[in-house]
């Protein structure tokens, strides 16, 4: 069964392909919430207790998604929906430090083309200093757990899937920001797909590394 794990992968793509297509948020919520059964069905709960840890950041992330989804005109769901991608982006960061370190090199690379990014491109829009702090808050957050994601302690195809999958919501976070702040909204379609693919991307990194822990149980015994 381990070792045919990662086709489960097949059910969170369908969700995000019936999202993007139009099919509702019961899809697209389901991206995320499929990929929480696949890793419950796959990972041994019990032993891998840090999963839970994911799992409460896939959460957070629909309960952002849901914010941001219905804001229906109504300024504080944005910045609660910030808030609740805030949280998950802890839970990435913290996943991330039970199964590696912090790449520090990335880190200030990456600190020093946001913060460029924020303050010639986002904080001249903003005149809310509640905004303002939510957003530079969301940003740190984003990029520190991006580099520890690049300092994890995963198989290479694994760590690959799993950087690309931080890369991707960033990359999304970038496109709304330019659309919510500077009016760019020629990129707006990319804001999904990549969300979605994040989760894909993690997830199946997460089962890859999972049949690679089996695998060296069942070659040690």
């Amino acid at each position: 069964m381990g070792k045919y794990n990662s086709v489960w992968i097949i059910i969170p793509i369908i969700c995000a392909l019936l999202a993007v297509y139009g099919f509702g948020m019961f899809f697209s919520f389901g991206v995320a919430l499929s990929c929480i059964v696949i890793l419950c069905i796959v990972y041994n709960m019990k032993r891998r207790k840090e999963i839970w840890i994911f799992i409460a950041a896939l959460l957070f992330s629909i309960i952002g998604d849901w914010f941001l989804s219905h804001r229906k005109g109504i300024p504080i769901r944005f910045i609660y929906g910030i808030i609740c991608f805030f949280v998950a982006h802890l839970g990435y960061l913290w996943f991330s430090l039970k199964n590696g370190k912090i790449n520090k090199k990335v880190l200030y690379v990456i600190l020093v083309a946001y913060l460029v990014f924020f303050f010639l491109l986002i904080y001249p829009y903003i005149d809310d200093k509640i905004l303002i702090a939510a957003v530079l808050s969301y940003l740190l957050i984003s990029c520190v757990s991006f580099a520890t994601a690049a300092g994890i302690r995963f198989p290479i195809l694994s760590k690959c899937l799993f950087v690309s999958g931080l890369a991707s919501i960033l990359f999304s976070d970038t496109i709304i920001a330019f659309r919510e702040f500077a009016g760019i909204n020629e990129s707006n379609f990319l804001i999904m797909p990549t969300y979605y693919l994040s989760h894909i991307l993690m997830t199946l990194a997460l089962i890859l590394t999972a049949n690679n822990e089996k695998n060296h149980q069942i070659n040690t015994n």
